[in-house]
């Protein structure tokens, strides 16, 4: 009986041993089924995708960056100053017949704004083939002249010319590689010189960049106050000369020498035009004067540019 009782607990064993692999086979079977229709089902996405994607791109290619209908055509360049049209053209990099929607606007932008002489610009695109491009430039203030050495010849100068606006900004002026002044480029060349800038601080100067310099700010604050002066149109305001440590001397058309004070600006320039008035009615200009001072200003007189004028015609008239 023992016997049998351990043959039959034996074959029971083994069934249920049985019984187990075949439902972990079942399981594995299982779990491998639903792997592989997960890997299908992400192949099969991504297929789609894909297919999506490069069919998108082709059809947006088709229909609109290599549609011929956005194709620029018309280009309106406009500027606020003497800047040619082809030159900005040639800044902003488009040429006609690009594709209007491909177009990097801000880009296109910053080219143009990276120009000294510009200060601001905007573009825009309006379908189905126009770019507008508006440039504000920044007006000079006074022209500085830096003179070099020659490097082919060492016996020569040669004069590098720089225009500052109101704020300091340095640009090169705009009139090409020609001697040659045009008509609305003659206003730049008569700006008022900036002089006396010592040589080693005339070479931090570049294109591009605010002179952040107290004196040169002195000197386009002079500028400043004498246009907004009564003595603006009646005196020609050629050359500020910084040489000097405490004063500023202003060069005028007649010749004639102000010294003027950093301060009270505004305060000089009306007590110099009441001196002005002062010595036209006895037919005298001035040669030298120090308003620098605050009291008993000295004045050196000399003959009026016009009445000395007519004496030398008189003299001429005479001699024949």
């Amino acid at each position: 009986m023992a016997l049998k009782s351990r043959k039959k607990n034996k074959r029971i064993g083994q069934n249920n041993v049985l019984s187990v692999r075949v439902k972990s086979q079942q399981a594995r079977s299982e779990q491998l089924r639903w792997l592989r229709s997960f890997l299908i089902l992400g192949v099969t996405l991504i297929a789609l995708v894909a297919t999506s994607w490069l069919g998108g791109g082709l059809a947006l290619n088709r229909l609109i960056y290599e549609n011929e209908s956005f194709a620029v055509s018309d280009m309106d360049f406009r500027t606020d100053g003497i800047i040619s049209e082809s030159q900005l053209k040639d800044w902003g990099g488009v040429k006609m017949g690009d594709n209007l929607l491909s177009l990097d606007l801000l880009r296109i932008k910053r080219n143009i704004e990276l120009t000294p002489r510009v200060k601001m610009a905007s573009v825009e695109r309006f379908l189905p083939d126009t770019l507008q491009v508006r440039v504000t430039e920044r007006v000079p203030m006074a022209q500085i002249w830096i003179w070099q050495r020659d490097s082919d010849n060492d016996g020569q100068y040669d004069c590098i010319r720089l225009q500052v606006d109101e704020s300091g900004h340095v640009m090169p002026p705009i009139v090409g590689q020609s001697s040659v002044v045009f008509p609305q480029h003659q206003s730049e060349w008569s700006l008022p010189v900036i002089a006396g800038i010592d040589l080693k601080t005339l070479r931090t100067l570049a294109p591009g960049r605010s002179a952040d310099l107290p004196k040169l700010q002195a000197a386009l604050g002079v500028i400043r106050e004498y246009r907004k002066s009564a003595m603006a149109g009646e005196v020609d305001l050629r050359v500020v000369d910084l040489s000097q440590p405490q004063i500023l001397r202003v060069t005028t058309g007649d010749g004639g020498q102000i010294d003027l004070s950093r301060n009270r600006l505004q305060q000089q320039f009306n007590r110099w035009s009441r001196i002005r008035a002062h010595g036209q009615k006895y037919g005298l200009a001035i040669e030298a004067m120090d308003l620098s001072v605050t009291n008993n200003v000295p004045v050196r007189w000399m003959l009026s540019p016009n009445i000395a004028k007519e004496i030398r015609q008189s003299q001429k008239m005479a001699g024949k």
